[in-house]
């Protein structure tokens, strides 16, 4: 069972569909490094998803938010800076658990999540 940090509640992560919680502790945790670094409020647009929430919302079928393992993010800061943020933080050995990090320029938020790519490749820039 995941358990609260300093500034997310684990329930910030629940399916908004049916409210199931399936979020890893890395992903929480993570999260509360990158917000602790951007010194602003971090709101979870997306953590956890059923299946059928995911399908809903457009997700992937292969999405790292029905495994547990990801959370969408903004905040008052552009998504550019937080996209940067995190890459900084990475880039210093403080996001040891992030797999994939996207920056959404339009909609404004990042998606991070804890799953190594099978490409290597570890950061997304899209519209």
């Amino acid at each position: 069972m995941a358990n609260d940090t300093k500034n997310f509640k684990v329930s910030e992560f629940a399916c908004k569909h049916c409210g199931e919680n399936k979020i890893d502790q890395q992903v929480i945790d993570m999260c509360q490094k990158i917000r602790d670094a951007l010194g602003v409020p971090v709101h979870v647009n997306s953590g956890y998803r059923c299946p059928a929430h995911n399908t809903k919302v457009g997700g992937v079928k292969s999405s790292r938010h029905v495994l547990g393992m990801a959370a969408d993010l903004s905040s008052s800061l552009s998504a550019v800076d937080m996209f940067n943020t995190v890459k900084k933080l990475q880039a210093a050995g403080e996001l040891p658990e992030l797999g994939y990090c996207i920056l959404y320029r339009k909609k404004n938020f990042i998606h991070v999540d804890i799953s190594k790519r099978a490409s290597g490749r570890l950061w997304e820039e899209r519209p």
